[in-house]
């Protein structure tokens, strides 16, 4: 009979070993992210200050400014839109995307987005640590990639 304990001991090493492999990369001069045991340098690399992104804009009929929910923006999930939104305005397919949402926001019953009346797709760029622990929301830079009025029946 195999005795249990030895080999529990031998198992729970190897585990601990592997559990704190990647600290060693705390020494290397460039350390290297490796899956699965991974550094995690995404939490640990240093940030622009700035970031930019591109989104849809809507404005109501006295000029307000309204944030458009994804949902209205493509199918998929939040990250799966955005990468959409992104490519349609790399690949210069931005005024065929702005009239599709512009027909989806005509169709719409929920307030306030059936107030709105033309629709954007900029590119805005944003101070992190501003929009994150700031109140300062507006974006220092926006370029607009495509304006559709929406036409309500």
């Amino acid at each position: 009979m195999i005795e249990k304990k030895p080999l529990a001991v031998v198992f729970s090493l190897a585990v601990t070993l592997a559990l704190f492999w990647p600290v060693r990369e705390n020494w290397q001069e460039k350390p290297k992210d490796e899956f699965p045991l991974s550094y995690y340098p995404m939490f640990s690399h240093k940030r622009k200050p700035t970031y930019s992104f591109t989104y849809f804009v809507g404005y109501d009929a006295t000029g307000n400014r309204h944030t458009i929910p994804y949902k209205y923006l493509g199918t998929g999930g939040f990250n799966q839109v955005r990468r959409q939104v992104r490519k349609s305005a790399k690949t210069g397919k931005h005024d065929d995307l702005t009239m599709e949402v512009a027909k989806r926001l005509a169709r719409s019953k929920r307030e306030p987005l059936t107030q709105i009346v033309q629709v954007e797709m900029v590119k805005g760029r944003y101070h992190l640590e501003d929009y994150f622990l700031t109140k300062k929301k507006e974006p220092l830079k926006e370029k607009v990639y495509s304006r559709q009025n929406i036409e309500r029946k």
